[in-house]
């Protein structure tokens, strides 16, 4: 995401001279300089992790490594080791959050200059669906959102995909990022947003990858809530279009209380 950030910048310092933006655009330049001093700090604390890791692999391959003592050494560098992951782990969930922010801030002052921002480049008006292309940054900031939302940090990924469907609401992952924002909010309870997110898939092309899941998912919302004759209305559309798949099958036995 960074390298097409960087790309913009650099066409930029002349227009925002002219606009009077200059202390804006040196302000985000350092910020972007400090991310990238940052990044090759977290790169270097992960070859010393990876040190460690073989350091201890060492141990346990030798005969050093049995023993109450040096299994209680074991076990503080495993926890020390543990320390320094969620270390990483948190300064790459600030890295992402720096990133979303920095890609706002450029986009805005593009905004006011008349340029292109970063979600409008490289768009396609001639394919099948007519989806627009989704760049680099685009698909980072979904990759992003996923691994939030695989480490369980659903308010931040839901942030995200809701970012990601700001920008590139037409790219082919606008699917996925409104099936997994209906996923979360059924996962929450809020079946009311789950349905609405999914509703959007479901009214979308037939082909659709996604389709078949949020037409399950919807049954699941619906039937959780209470809506019966809409989760039967929801069912029998995804056995009609889809009457051979395992989604059919899931939303019958769920139907049916088996």
């Amino acid at each position: 995401m960074a390298g097409r950030h960087r790309k913009l910048l650099s066409l930029l310092p002349a227009l925002l001279l002219a606009a009077g933006c200059t202390p804006q655009f040196e302000h985000i330049e350092s910020a972007v300089e400090r991310n990238r001093v940052e990044i090759q700090q977290v790169r270097d604390e992960q070859r010393v992790i990876l040190q460690e890791v073989e350091s201890v692999n060492s141990l346990l391959r030798s005969d050093q490594g049995t023993g109450v003592e040096s299994t209680a050494i074991l076990q503080v560098k495993i926890s020390q080791l543990l320390g320094k992951l969620d270390r990483i782990d948190r300064k790459l969930d600030d890295n992402n959050e720096f990133m979303r922010n920095l890609s706002a801030r450029v986009d805005l002052l593009a905004t006011r200059l008349g340029l292109p921002t970063l979600g409008e480049f490289k768009t396609v008006g001639d394919t099948a669906n007519d989806l627009d292309a989704l760049p680099e940054e685009g698909r980072a900031l979904f990759n992003a959102a996923m691994l939030d939302r695989d480490r369980g940090n659903a308010g931040a990924a839901a942030e995200g995909f809701d970012d990601f469907l700001d920008r590139y609401g037409r790219s082919e992952l606008a699917d996925d990022a409104r099936y997994w924002l209906g996923e979360m909010a059924y996962a929450n309870g809020d079946y009311d947003s789950a349905l609405a997110h999914l509703q959007v898939v479901i009214d979308g092309p037939h082909d659709a990858d996604r389709r078949p899941d949020a037409l399950l998912k919807a049954v699941y919302a619906a039937q959780a809530q209470g809506t019966d004759a809409q989760a039967q209305d929801l069912f029998t559309r995804l056995q009609t279009d889809y009457p051979d798949s395992e989604q059919a099958a899931l939303a019958a036995a769920e139907l049916s209380g088996d």
